[in-house]
């Protein structure tokens, strides 16, 4: 019988209690949305911006995944086309195609080289998001749409990252009978026990989640888990975007990793209005994501997501042991992972 080792995981306190473990359901971190961005050149703009106002939410550009993982953010969001050729990172074919890293194999090396250099970090998380109508405006032939796709990408993943470096939904189930039972009984593995590993979200919510589900409805031998739903049966992560959404308490009873966007298309940043990211940081989401974290403040207003202290990792104000803090720091200054540069 198999028991998954972050399920059994407590710590035998003084006078023979069990203290509460610090779960990674506990802490937050900050995320970057487009992580792989490079802001397009002027003409697109000259061009395209007073027939589309969308490209104005395209001024942005993000520094290599290294670079962002020295700054302190732990989350990222990339997204994916499908070509017959490989998988490549991007926003939208020929307008807004400049990025750090075009090929997925080597976005996840430049982060699996500074994992290996960093050894005990707080485990970084991708979001995975296929973006199918602007692939094909490349007009590229796209690889079937299909699990046949979602298989080569698991083996991309497994050729970068060794499996014993990866967080799956396998780790999290133990005997429970579903992905969403165990999360609720036990949330997500310990803190230390996750120091210097990685999971990986399937963010499409539509065709490509029902086929990586339609065999094993609970995620059974998958490497990634998806953008789910508490009715779900797989459900241990939810992208919910808005910092104020009235689930928010609901899900983080339910141990339920929970996403949000600190800002979106520029708006917080152009207008120095802070409101939406500090609701971000008090309501208890567990991924900050933003266009402007640490190293990349807007020019202008200033306008920032980052922790305070600098650390790559806080307690969630709304869902953690009254102890947290000071365990977190402890640990975090125990394993090294507490330096973050200070570009800003």
């Amino acid at each position: 019988m198999k028991i998954s080792p972050f399920i059994v995981c407590c710590v035998l306190c003084g006078g023979g209690l069990l203290a509460e473990p610090l779960l990674l359901n506990h802490i937050q971190v900050i995320g970057t949305h487009n992580s792989y961005h490079v802001r397009p050149p002027d003409w697109i703009f000259e061009t395209l911006g007073p027939i589309r106002d969308d490209v104005k939410a395209w001024d942005y550009t993000h520094d290599p995944l290294d670079v962002q993982l020295d700054n302190g953010v732990r989350n990222f969001e990339l997204d994916l086309h499908p070509f017959e050729d490989g998988f490549e990172v991007l926003h939208v074919p020929v307008v807004d195609a400049e990025t750090t890293c075009l090929a997925f194999m080597d976005c996840l090396r430049t982060v699996q080289a500074w994992s290996e250099r960093h050894p005990h970090h707080i485990p970084i998380s991708f979001l995975l998001e296929f973006k199918l109508p602007e692939a094909y405006l490349d007009g590229r032939p796209l690889k079937p749409l299909d699990m046949s796709m979602l298989r080569l990408l698991e083996d991309e993943i497994l050729t970068v990252f060794p499996r014993e470096q990866i967080i799956t939904p396998d780790d999290l189930r133990g005997n429970a009978p579903t992905l969403t039972a165990a999360v609720r009984e036990h949330g997500w593995p310990p803190v230390e026990e996750a120091l210097g590993k990685v999971f990986f979200v399937l963010h499409n919510r539509t065709e490509l989640r029902a086929a990586y589900t339609e065999e094993y409805p609970s995620l059974e031998g998958r490497v990634m888990f998806v953008n789910s739903a508490p009715d779900r049966d797989d459900c241990a992560f939810i992208v919910v975007d808005n910092p104020y959404s009235e689930q928010i308490p609901e899900l983080l009873a339910k141990n339920i990793l929970i996403r949000v966007r600190s800002d979106s298309r520029l708006r917080q940043g152009r207008s120095g209005d802070t409101s939406r990211r500090d609701a971000s940081f008090e309501r208890g989401a567990h991924i900050i994501s933003t266009d402007f974290p640490a190293g990349r403040a807007h020019p202008d207003t200033g306008y920032v997501v980052k922790f305070p202290d600098r650390v790559p990792a806080r307690c969630n104000p709304q869902f953690s042991p009254p102890d947290c803090q000071a365990r977190l720091r402890k640990l975090l200054e125990a394993k090294q992972d507490r330096r973050v540069s200070d570009l800003d």
